[in-house]
C-alpha cells in the first residue's frame, strides 16, 4: 500500500513565481517542500518525460510544479508554476468558470491575512471582506488568487456560468457519478465525495473555451477527487462527449478537464492497492 498522503482537500492554482508562493503560504503553517519531493518537480517536453510530453500542449515546454501541505489540517496546495511562453494573459479579476476560491484552515485569520501580506510586501492584497458565514475574510492575494480563511476545515467553492451549468451537471453525474444537490438558491454540493466542494453558479461567471484557455493563465485553479473509477470514467468520456483527459491513466491516476472549465486531479479507487 502507498505511503502517499491523498486527502480530498488538495487544491491547486497556477502561479507566476514557485518559490515566492510557498514563502507566502509556510507564513500560515504549510510545509516549506512538499514530501518526498525537496526541490520543485520540473517536467519536460521530451520523450522520456512522459506528463511533460502530455502536458505541452497547454503548460510549455518546460514547467514546475509542487504541492506543499498544512501537517495538521492535512490540506494541500498544488503549485504550478507554467512556462512564461505558455502564460496567457488573465484581464479579469473575479474567478472564471471552473475557477475556485479556496478556503484555508487557520486558527486566526485576520493574523494570518496580516503574515501572508507581511511575507508578500511587492504585491498588495485587497482590503479582507469579513464573511460570518466562513467564520473567515475573503480577499485576493498574489497571482489574483481569491481565497478565504476560516476556521473551519478546508473547502473550494467551484464557479460556474448559469447558462452552461446543466451541461456541468450532466458531466459530474453521468460522467463521474457524483451526485450533485442543491442546497441553496444556485448553490450546489458534491455529495460523498469525502470532503466539501460546493458549486456556486451565477449569470455573471466568465466562461472560458477550454480548448483555448487550458487553465495556463494566472490563479486559474484545479481540485481533487480520490476514490474515483478510472475505467467508468474512461468509457462515459466516449459514451458522452462530455470532458477528457490532460494526463491519461496511469497506475491509477489521471487528470482530466470537463466540459465547462473544471480541471480535476483523479486517483482510482483502487490506487495503491
Amino acid at each position: 500500500m502507498t505511503s502517499l498522503l491523498l486527502p480530498q482537500t488538495h487544491h491547486g492554482i497556477s502561479c507566476t513565481d514557485i518559490e515566492q508562493t510557498k514563502r507566502v503560504l509556510r507564513s500560515i503553517g504549510f510545509t516549506d517542500h512538499q514530501p518526498g519531493a525537496p526541490e520543485p518537480l520540473t517536467f519536460r517536453n521530451k520523450h522520456d518525460d512522459y506528463i511533460g510530453q502530455v502536458t505541452a500542449g497547454v503548460l510549455g515546454d518546460i514547467y514546475h510544479t509542487h504541492y506543499v501541505e498544512n501537517p495538521i489540517t492535512q490540506q494541500q496546495i498544488d503549485l504550478i508554476e507554467i512556462s512564461p511562453e505558455a502564460m496567457l494573459q488573465r484581464d479579469w479579476e473575479d474567478p472564471a468558470q471552473g475557477d475556485l476560491i479556496i478556503g484555508i484552515q487557520v486558527e486566526d485569520p485576520q493574523a494570518a491575512y496580516q503574515s501572508m501580506q507581511d511575507s508578500d510586501p511587492e504585491v498588495r492584497y485587497t482590503p479582507p471582506e469579513a464573511l460570518a458565514s466562513e467564520d473567515g475574510i475573503l480577499f485576493d492575494w498574489r497571482d489574483g488568487q481569491r481565497s478565504i480563511l476560516t476556521t473551519r476545515e478546508p473547502f473550494a467553492l467551484v464557479h460556474y456560468n448559469k447558462q452552461t451549468f446543466p451541461t456541468t451537471k450532466r458531466f459530474f453525474e453521468e460522467v463521474l457519478a457524483i451526485p450533485v444537490e442543491q442546497i441553496d438558491q444556485d448553490r450546489y454540493q458534491l455529495a460523498g465525495i469525502g470532503g466539501r466542494v460546493e458549486l456556486i453558479v451565477s449569470e455573471q461567471t466568465r466562461a472560458l473555451d477550454f480548448a483555448i484557455w487550458g487553465k495556463h493563465y494566472p490563479g486559474a485553479n484545479h481540485f481533487r477527487l480520490i476514490q474515483q473509477d478510472i475505467e467508468r470514467i474512461t468509457r462515459r468520456f466516449d459514451e458522452t462527449g462530455l470532458g477528457g483527459y490532460i494526463i491519461p491513466p496511469a497506475g491509477g491516476f489521471a487528470f482530466l478537464y470537463g466540459p465547462t472549465g473544471e480541471t480535476i486531479e483523479t486517483f482510482d479507487a483502487q490506487f495503491g492497492d
